[in-house]
């Protein structure tokens, strides 16, 4: 008889050291994800200092302490074009353009101290839903004229000429200087209300000749457009005199 053959040696799994490079590998993502998660969370509540404005600020006000006031807010980005707290080298500075109350207040909306912004305030009369419902000194509007055949014919056109097809922009994103005192757009009766705009000097013409041509209708410019906006370079007449 032949001796049977031998039973191979059963293999036996090896303890798993600290060296194992799998085991290393998976410790190192975990860490990382760990790090980059808190770093994110610490970035996104983030909040920085700012001022703001404690009543409307109209274009050529000099700033005081009592015109601003700190609110916590997270800006991400943007935070370097709005004024920071609690810093008060703001004050004497001049507003270029309205700033609303509680708005944060822009860098570039502030011009240097003893700086003169040269202003025109004219009386513009607007028909009830011809203008928003919360009008308020400071607020930002585009000024759009209707021609009426019946004003054309009054101010030297022809009776019944056909007025100019749809509407025009006369002005683009100019300040309420004052607003009715009350009633509102959404008011009863039809009778005009007069609502001052700061305007340009060259810019008077345009708007009073609009005045006369026809009906006025006064368009709130959205709040992301008021904070970027900026007397030098939104009030430009569209389309309008040089």
């Amino acid at each position: 008889m032949t001796d049977a053959p031998a039973s191979p040696k059963a293999g036996r799994l090896a303890t798993p050291g600290w060296l194992d490079g799998r085991l290393v590998l998976g410790v190192l993502l975990v860490l990382v994800s760990v790090v980059v998660g808190a770093r994110v969370l610490a970035s996104a509540d983030r909040t920085q200092l700012v001022w703001t404005a404690t009543r409307d600020l109209a274009p050529g006000t000099a700033l005081s302490a009592a015109d601003l006031e700190p609110a916590e807010v997270r800006l991400f980005a943007a935070g370097s074009r709005y004024l920071a707290a609690p810093d008060q080298g703001f004050v004497g500075y001049v507003v270029e353009r309205g700033i609303a109350r509680g708005e944060l207040v822009p860098v570039e909306a502030l011009g240097a101290p003893g700086s003169r912004i040269d202003l025109r305030f004219v009386s513009v009369p607007v028909l009830p839903g011809r203008y928003p419902s919360d009008l308020a000194r400071g607020t930002r509007v585009d000024v759009w004229a209707t021609a009426d055949p019946d004003a054309a014919a009054a101010t030297g056109g022809e009776a019944g000429a056909p007025a100019a097809a749809g509407s025009r922009l006369v002005l683009s994103d100019v300040a309420v200087h004052l607003a009715p005192d009350s009633g509102g757009a959404l008011s009863a009766g039809t009778a005009e209300r007069a609502v001052v705009l700061s305007v340009r000097p060259q810019d008077v013409g345009e708007l009073v000749a609009a005045m006369t041509a026809g009906r006025i209708d006064l368009v709130r410019v959205p709040e992301s457009r008021e904070t970027r906006g900026n007397l030098a370079g939104s009030e430009a007449p569209a389309g309008g005199s040089g």
